[in-house]
């Protein structure tokens, strides 16, 4: 089983009037709560930490903001059943440590798939990233970094594996947690509506302990809504930057290039055309369906403006303008890969708005310090939109942390706003998980452009390789489990890879940091000639599939080991896109 990992960044817009286009929304407290707040799942407490409230929106009710609230009665009657157990580890706010362990364990937590198919049925390895490393017989033992792992060693890593997974969910699972004592089969993905294409890709949770602390998490990408919006944001990060950043990436972490590496760039027109185009039929048919079904929202609305008045919202309800700052308690922000992109957006509102600063735990996440100051990027935003009433990029915001590792090519995209801290670099030149198995698979993507990485298409070896790094550079699940090593994640909260500022962008970005969106002209002639809704609409489905790696193109056929996509879309896709990028493009015409 594929997983989320691409994509899984944000469409965070918002404008000074932006606001206006969702004053229809109303807060309704649901008096059912959520499922992931039922007392049997895992979610609904974490080490004593409950999940008190949940918030999300939906286009099957466009007017409301939902809000699932676990009543305090409740939270006391289950403390008397015992069923929550304050498990030593996790998940405590004490002390740094024991606060960035919490933030990864909630944000695992926070993920609705993160219970359904954990492990593969078949190879019994880790289905949420690891699988991928198997699934076409490239295996890798990952005790000594050799190829040719037997199933014996495999069978006996996905125990370790399991055994782990299930002593870091909720305390009060059993070690027969996944078996029928608790299934996660009663809680499947389409009982979480965020999911579906009526989502808007906003979830926040609200966990408390007993002495009434607080931390806000921010669900990563999921619902359909995150995988439409991302690429309009991102695919200039992908097209003129990530390359380079992987190469700096590589060479800082004290690897040469090889000669190969130097010459792999290029020749991605077709891959490069296909982002490029996939971007516009995304937008077009993703903003049409919210503003048919969003009472008074219009479609340039959702193009301007986005998620962001929405999330402001939903933090309004838990740290509301009037509330008395000096006396609440102990507050927190967490966010993985697109929420923890969102989190340190929210992180610098709050600290400008209320002029308040909340310790932000950023999980691998996009970086916002480009995106926030230049939202020309998106179609509907015009030059000189920006998030700058808001927040402040141009300067160091120290109560935001971004913990992620060096060759997280996601948290690569875009800059941070605050401490950057790098985990894993101790393993890298070694045999220990995490590193000759790592660089096996990152030896191989050094050196290809985004578009041959990102696009599964064409040129399939690239995007193949490259997704066999994501479960030890983007995954919350390994993120989790390394972060149990006290040599890599250190009592004061510091990494073994080490915390520093991030490079900062001063204001008017003087040194051309963040990509410039500057156009294509073969591509350009290439929409010219065949049209780019209709190249859109061509490269589309595999661009949504390699969007959304979950669902059902991406499922193995077990007669052949082939996904839908593999077997019927991309041979007709590649076949098409070929011959079109073959003929003789129209030439624009020029002025005059």
């Amino acid at each position: 089983m594929k997983v989320i990992f691409l994509f899984s960044l944000l469409c965070l817009l918002n404008s000074c009037s932006a606001l206006e286009a969702f004053r229809r929304l109303q807060v309704v407290k649901n008096e059912d709560m959520h499922p992931m707040q039922a007392e049997d799942h895992p979610a609904s407490s974490v080490g004593g930490l409950r999940l008190s409230k949940f918030y999300h929106w939906h286009l099957d009710e466009p007017s409301l903001l939902q809000e699932h609230v676990m009543e305090e009665d409740e939270y006391r009657r289950r403390l008397e059943l015992g069923v929550y157990n304050f498990t030593e580890g996790c998940c405590s706010l004490k002390t740094e440590r024991e606060r960035v362990r919490t933030a990864a364990a909630l944000n695992f937590h926070f993920y609705p798939y993160a219970y359904d198919e954990l492990f593969d049925d078949d190879s019994g390895e880790v289905a949420w990233g690891k699988a991928e490393i198997y699934e076409k017989g490239d295996a890798l033992d990952r005790t000594n970094g050799k190829l040719g792992a037997t199933a014996e060693e495999r069978a006996k890593n996905a125990e370790l594996y399991q055994k782990k997974q299930q002593s870091f969910m909720a305390s009060f699972l059993t070690s027969d947690a996944l078996t029928e004592e608790w299934d996660p089969r009663h809680y499947p993905e389409d009982t979480f509506n965020e999911g579906s294409s009526t989502a808007t890709g906003v979830a926040m949770g609200v966990y408390e302990s007993s002495d009434g602390e607080k931390m806000i998490v921010f669900r990563g990408s999921y619902s359909t809504g995150d995988f439409d919006n991302i690429v309009k944001w991102i695919k200039d990060w992908i097209l003129d930057r990530m390359e380079q950043r992987v190469k700096d990436s590589y060479t800082d972490m004290g690897y040469e290039l090889t000669d190969e590496q130097k010459a792999r760039s290029g020749g991605d027109v077709q891959s490069r055309c296909a982002l490029r185009a996939g971007t516009t039929v995304f937008t077009q048919l993703h903003n049409t369906d919210l503003a048919n079904n969003a009472d008074g929202i219009t479609k340039e609305d959702i193009k301007r403006y986005g998620y962001w008045p929405i999330t402001k919202m939903m933090v309004r309800q838990v740290l509301p303008t009037s509330r008395s700052i000096s006396s609440e308690g102990p507050t927190y922000i967490t966010g993985h890969s697109q929420g923890g992109a969102r989190a340190s957006l929210v992180s610098m509102w709050l600290e400008k708005e209320d002029n308040v600063k909340y310790r932000t735990y950023a999980m691998s996440p996009v970086g916002v310090s480009c995106f926030s100051r230049k939202l020309s990027f998106l179609p509907g935003s015009t030059e000189g939109e920006n998030l700058l009433h808001d927040v402040d990029p141009t300067y160091i915001h120290d109560q935001i942390v971004s913990y992620y590792h060096p060759f997280d090519f996601y948290a690569l995209m875009d800059y941070q706003v605050g401490t950057v801290c790098k985990y894993g670099t101790s393993r890298l030149h070694t045999d220990l998980e995490g590193g000759s198995d790592l660089m096996h698979w990152v030896d191989k993507t050094v050196g290809y452009t985004g578009p041959e990485l990102m696009v599964d298409m064409f040129q399939t070896i690239p995007a193949d390789v490259f997704g066999k790094t994501r479960f030890w550079t983007h995954s919350i699940l390994w993120m989790n489990i390394i972060f149990e090593n006290a040599t890599i994640l250190l009592p004061d909260g510091t990494t073994d890879g080490g915390c520093s500022n991030e490079v900062l962008i001063p204001e008017g970005d003087p040194d051309k940091l963040c990509p410039e969106g500057d156009s294509d002209a073969t591509c350009n002639a290439l929409f010219l000639g065949v049209g780019v809704f209709l190249f859109a609409l061509i490269v589309a489905v595999p661009l949504c599939c390699c969007a959304c790696t979950h669902t059902c193109c991406f499922k193995r056929d077990k007669k052949d080991n082939m996904t839908i996509y593999e077997r019927t879309v991309r041979p007709k896709v590649e076949k098409t896109v070929r011959e079109m990028t073959r003929r003789e493009p129209k030439v624009a015409p020029t002025e005059g």
